[in-house]
């Protein structure tokens, strides 16, 4: 707690030292020339305290720590005019893990490493006219098959003199975590990632690039690798034969990725874009050695058995005007590329669409499509190969100031290429979705009406013989709210109503809540509190409904004009029908207050 009032108090004296220099700037000469030497940025801290209750006690767990604390600062130095030394210090405490797997005791390169913080100088990157540097968490810009969006905790440097581009990084990617059996903890290496790109031109009109990403785990970052073992035990589809106990291990990985993208303006609105891409990507750094002749990268990369060499590549030709537009793209993902920037990516696969858009009578009415297929397991080597068809769509209609209409639907399908309809191996599904939301605005009687509706209907039909009853629903839903804003007085209020079902084989899911809200604006604005209830109800076949009670306080408090206190507290309680025995009514209650400050 000594360690939350050390951090309160630095963000209230930044605040304070911000609002004492605007007073000494507004008494002093308005036409005073800028320092040479500025700061400015935002600061803020938080702090959430949770209490969790069950019936019976024990019968469930709570979903958050009981005490949370956030301390986030970002300021920036600008020298000049010219050097910008933009600071970022991020902190939890004590440490959360939503990214990578938790760590019992964390020690402070754990902290440093991990995503969800950023101390210091974790991530600082300051900019020199065309030269930008980083030091700690950053995120290289490079292009979509190579890097994607993958954050780096290293270093790194961003020239861009002119039309030459030149980015480098290394640093790590993913940290250490130790297997746990016991808390069902798969565990990981530590991976060292190494990549850069080199590209010329204008990046909006005409450029090309290449880029390069290397990545290998650290064999040595752990102690232990095992992540379950495997007792003795007949097969389930054999009892009469014994399977060995075995153990499994985490595996350590390499990879290496080049790629070669390019952009081009034909014509006025008119581009091509495209991207190739080859992948070297082990699998098993303990596999055994292939022989080296046969590697063609032999110079970079030492092949093994577990490696495979595949490819990926991309286009796009975009057209785009003032009143329609059409984007053409393929997609093609080799079943052993290896995506480093992107490491949940569907492989193996071909996506073809084509999106076609309009706006008209100066945006009052705009279209918006896209229509397509996929073949996923191109290779057949993980099954059978499965075609997918996308479609989707939106319009939008503004008929008048009172009166706008939108609606969505969409269209997604899998088969496989077994056409008997006898056949049990048979997949074909369809899934379907529609919708439809008007919105109405008017003023009457001095207050200000907003009401929206929505209504949905989705559909998915599994034509398999054996399992396509079990798989197979449909959901309907209907959502309307009203939102009153007062010119009079400063009062905003509202409502809600909600209702979806969802007929499975087995029952009909029901869900249904109604919900108030209003807000109030005091002191010109400057104080805003708030109320919501939320009450719902859920119930499945012919049980009985199991109820929800949600309740919120809000305050908003702005007391200068760089500084903002919040405060907000919340109550949900849940209590299960008659016969529900699935867990124990339980209660939550949350409390969050923080103040921020701009400089």
């Amino acid at each position: 707690m000594r360690t939350v009032l050390q951090l309160f108090f630095t963000v209230v004296l930044l605040a304070s030292a911000h609002v004492l220099r605007a007073q000494e700037e507004s008494q002093g000469d308005s036409a005073t020339s800028t320092p040479w030497i500025s700061v400015s940025g935002s600061a803020s801290i938080t702090s959430d305290f949770y209490e969790f209750e069950a019936n019976p006690s024990g019968s469930q767990l709570g979903r958050r720590p009981a005490v949370l604390h956030r301390l986030l600062v970002a300021p920036t130095i600008t020298i000049g005019g010219v050097i910008s030394l933009p600071l970022n210090v991020l902190i939890s405490f004590p440490e959360t893990n939503t990214t990578t797997p938790a760590i019992n005791a964390p020690t402070l390169a754990d902290i440093f490493t991990n995503p969800a913080n950023a101390l210091g100088l974790s991530s600082f990157s300051p900019k020199i006219g065309w030269a930008q540097f980083h030091l700690g968490s950053h995120t290289p810009q490079l292009s979509e098959l190579s890097g994607g969006d993958l954050q780096l905790f290293g270093l790194g440097v961003d020239l861009r003199p002119g039309s030459v581009q030149l980015t480098v990084s290394r640093g790590i990617s993913q940290r250490a975590v130790e297997p746990d059996v016991v808390r069902g903890i798969n565990g990981a290496y530590r991976r060292d990632m190494t990549m850069g790109r080199l590209a010329f031109g204008n990046p909006d009109t005409t450029s090309v690039g290449i880029n390069v990403v290397y990545a290998k785990d650290d064999v040595g970052s752990l102690r232990n690798t095992i992540m379950s073992i495997i007792p003795t035990g007949p097969l389930p589809d054999d009892t009469t034969v014994i399977v060995p106990a075995d153990t499994v291990r985490l595996r350590a990985e390499e990879g290496l990725i080049a790629t070669i993208d390019a952009k081009m303006l034909l014509a006025p609105g008119v581009t091509l874009s495209a991207e190739g891409a080859v992948s070297a990507f082990t699998r098993d750094l303990s596999s055994a050695l292939m022989d080296q002749a046969q590697n063609p990268i032999s110079g970079l990369l030492s092949a093994r058995t577990s490696t495979r060499f595949d490819g990926a590549g991309n286009a796009s030709l975009s057209l785009r005007y003032t009143s329609w537009g059409l984007t053409l793209t393929a997609l093609y993902m080799g079943a052993g590329f290896q995506p480093l920037g992107y490491p949940f990516v569907q492989t193996d696969r071909i996506d073809l669409k084509v999106s076609p858009s309009l706006n008209l009578f100066d945006g009052d009415v705009s279209m918006n499509a896209t229509v397509g297929q996929r073949v996923n397991n191109i290779s057949q080597t993980r099954g059978e190969q499965l075609t997918q068809i996308i479609a989707n769509g939106q319009i939008g209609i503004r008929f008048s100031d009172v009166f706008s209409l939108s609606s969505t639907y969409s269209n997604f399908g899998i088969r496989n290429n077994r056409q008997n309809p006898f056949d049990s191996a048979r997949i074909q599904n369809v899934s379907e979705s529609f919708s439809i939301d008007p919105t109405v605005t008017f003023a009457v009687a001095d207050i200000y009406h907003t009401i929206t509706a929505s209504a949905g209907i989705d559909r998915f039909d599994d034509f398999n013989i054996i399992s396509g009853v079990e798989s197979s629903n449909n959901t309907r839903s209907v959502l309307l709210s009203y939102t009153g804003m007062m010119q009079s007085i400063p009062l905003t209020y509202g409502t809600s109503f909600s209702y979806m079902e969802n007929n499975l084989a087995l029952g009909k899911l029901m869900i249904r809540s109604i919900g108030l809200n209003a807000s109030y604006r005091l002191l010109d604005g400057d104080l805003v509190p708030s109320v919501s209830v939320t009450q719902s109800e859920s119930a499945f076949a012919a049980n009985s409904a199991d109820e929800q009670m949600f309740v919120k306080f809000g305050a908003r408090w702005r007391i200068t004009k760089y500084l903002i206190v919040t405060g907000n507290y919340s109550l949900n309680t849940y209590r299960y029908g008659a016969g529900n025995t699935r867990a124990g009514n339980f209660s939550e209650q949350m409390l969050n207050v923080g103040i921020s400050t701009t400089f």
